[in-house]
């Protein structure tokens, strides 16, 4: 497999306030970190960059949705992008341990969504590393 100068999955995240950022954004980047650290890689040759987007809702901006929607497939630049949506709800006086939780769950799943596009598209995909390389970044996030 091919690596990568810069990351193959991106999380983007778009925080709602100040609060949002200070609750969920020490561990959105110890996340990428790991993903850095054990995704570096192409697993599908027709795509440069798996893009999910966490959007946290705060009282600055709010989206009104939880989980995954809006897959997006850019052929022309060579990227797969999806929102994930973060509420209040899930983050406001939740711990660490349940908002690393979250954070990582639902990247899954938007991993397994990716994928599945991806398939549909008759785009060979190594899922067998993704999920590999994932279940790294999940023992070293949630110290399984």
């Amino acid at each position: 497999m091919e690596t990568n100068d810069s990351a193959y999955i991106t999380f983007g995240a778009q925080m709602g306030d100040e609060d949002a950022d200070n609750a969920v954004a020490p561990h959105l980047m110890e996340l990428r970190k790991l993903l850095e650290k054990h995704c570096n890689k192409h697993y599908c040759k027709e795509v440069d960059e798996f893009a999910p987007i966490l959007r946290v809702d705060g009282t600055g901006w709010y989206w009104k949705f939880e989980g995954c929607e809006k897959l997006r497939l850019s052929k022309k630049y060579r990227y797969i992008t999806i929102d994930i949506g973060m509420p209040r709800s899930r983050w406001e006086g939740a711990n660490a341990v349940d908002i690393k939780k979250y954070l990582f769950d639902n990247l899954k799943n938007a991993l397994e969504l990716i994928v599945k596009r991806l398939k549909k598209e008759k785009y060979v995909v190594n899922d067998a590393e993704l999920w590999g390389d994932l279940k790294e970044v999940e023992n070293g996030f949630l110290l399984i």
